[in-house]
């Protein structure tokens, strides 16, 4: 009895060590990641939430936590304002606007930073967030699909600012953007100096990484790890998420017509342990993604700092035209700097573009230079555009040009009226099915579809810009474009 009792003693005592192990464990990793959380408060507390956002969706939008919109835009609209510790700030896409309104705000000049180019890799997770009805379809997919580029959704909209469009899942990677006339009387003036988005489903343990650093990318200050799931929605979208790791983009079913939540964060320089002794040292603004962050932008407030924005080459023209031997393309340079080479990429349904050449760049000139490529001819109208390239790697687009072929100067579409300054009718060769016309800029970038109906289509210009745009037709004999004015 001695024997069992003492055994019995020995296995209780064990076990009593077993658990106070167990526990000691969790309470040291409750302690590290308490450590991690409050070492930096802005990854665990939401005190910098936005509280409420007004856009132009429908003219004129605005929710907030505790008095959530009932209306749900489903279609590409601006950020005109938003609204922290009880001030509201204009982004100054349209302060005539919030004044008509009645709203009372401090003018502010708010900027996506300019994305031109990803490092991560696209996976089958990555999405492109599209207001449902940004494709022209009510709950299904366009013909053609969306544009894919995720570089163009980050960025798109009035200064960037459209929230209507994001990435989901915006693949792994590192960003940095180099930053000028830094103001020292904007550290912690109370003015918010970043607005960080967040889309769709945020994750509560991954985070992503925001800081400034030198021009040898060493840290200034501090970093700012964001965890956006504990900032409350400011209100609830509609949206199509396309697959963007194939081109021409699919839609999957689940992913079409589905509703998600708005929050946006923002912070002063100070946040960032930004100050008078180390402002003269800042060089980039650096932001490391994790991968799992759904961005319709990242803005800036341009009063506080300015974004190194333009590549050193300067194109003047460029143009292309039919000969006996194919498509020749022109473009021309006043100036480079730095420069590497000309991508020339082609699309047949100025959409999914692939590069078909490479021209290499001067590198430094301060002299006109004259550049040409040929291309074969191909049996629709064909579009182009030029990646240029800098020998840091930084690139950015040229405007997107069309060239006619004999197989597609038949086709014939007009508008009436025009100029107009409502609405438009498009004349077209009959449709049917989810076809659609693209509405391009005076820059190239498509700003919307519309779906085509019969042999005419009513477009809507209420909501443009007065200016020219092109409106592309692109049917199974051929395409055509017309331009319309808007008044």
């Amino acid at each position: 009895m001695n024997i069992v009792s003492s055994r019995m003693k020995v296995v209780k005592h064990e076990k009593i060590s077993l658990v106070k192990c167990r526990i000691q464990k969790i309470a040291s990793s409750l302690v590290i990641l308490a450590l991690v959380m409050f070492s930096n408060p802005l990854f665990a507390q939401p005190q910098y939430k936005i509280t409420e956002v007004v856009t132009d969706f429908n003219g004129y939008w605005k929710s907030g936590y505790g008095a959530i919109n009932p209306v749900k835009p489903d279609n590409s609209h601006n950020l005109l304002s938003f609204l922290y510790k009880g001030t509201r700030y204009s982004t100054g896409v349209n302060d005539a606007s919030l004044s008509a309104h009645g709203e009372t705000f401090v003018p502010g000049d708010y900027r996506a930073l300019p994305v031109s180019s990803l490092t991560g890799s696209i996976t089958s997770n990555t999405k492109i967030g599209l207001g449902e009805k940004f494709d022209g379809v009510t709950n299904g997919k366009s013909n053609p699909s969306p544009l894919n580029s995720i570089p163009y959704y980050l960025t798109d909209g009035i200064k960037g600012l459209n929230i209507g469009t994001c990435i989901a899942n915006l693949p792994a990677s590192s960003m940095s953007f180099a930053i000028s006339n830094i103001d020292l009387a904007a550290i912690n003036d109370n003015i918010p100096d970043m607005v960080i988005t967040q889309t769709a489903d945020p994750s509560g343990v991954d985070f992503d990484r925001y800081e400034f650093t030198d021009i040898n990318g060493n840290r200034i200050g501090n970093y700012v790890d964001i965890i956006l799931s504990n900032i409350p929605s400011v209100g609830t979208w509609v949206a199509d998420f396309y697959e963007a790791s194939v081109n021409p983009m699919t839609l999957a079913a689940g992913f079409t017509k589905t509703e998600r939540g708005l929050r946006l964060w923002t912070g002063d320089f100070g946040v960032f342990g930004i100050n008078a002794s180390n402002i003269a040292n800042i060089a980039y603004f650096k932001i490391t993604l994790s991968g799992n962050s759904d961005v319709a932008f990242v803005a800036y407030n341009n009063k506080a700092f300015n974004v190194d924005m333009f590549l050193p080459t300067t194109l003047t023209t460029f143009s292309g035209k039919l000969v006996s031997d194919g498509i020749q393309l022109n473009w021309e340079t006043v100036s480079e700097s730095n420069s590497d080479k000309f991508v020339i990429e082609k699309s047949i349904d100025g959409s999914a573009f692939s590069a078909i050449g490479t021209i290499p760049a001067a590198g430094q000139s301060n002299t006109r230079r004259q550049y040409n490529f040929m291309d074969p001819v191909s049996n629709s109208r064909s579009y182009y555009r030029i990646r240029m390239v800098d020998a840091d790697g930084k690139w950015k687009y040229s405007t997107v040009i069309t060239v006619n072929t004999p197989a597609s100067q038949n086709i014939k579409v007009s508008a009436y009226p025009n100029p107009s300054a409502s609405y438009t009718y498009i004349v077209h060769p009959q449709v049917s099915g989810n076809t659609t016309l693209r509405i391009y800029n005076a820059q190239g970038i498509v700003l919307s579809q519309v779906k085509m109906t019969g042999t005419k289509t009513l477009l809507d210009l209420t909501q443009m810009a007065k200016g020219n745009y092109h409106v592309a037709f692109e049917g199974p004999d051929g395409n055509a474009t017309v331009t319309v004015q808007k008044q």
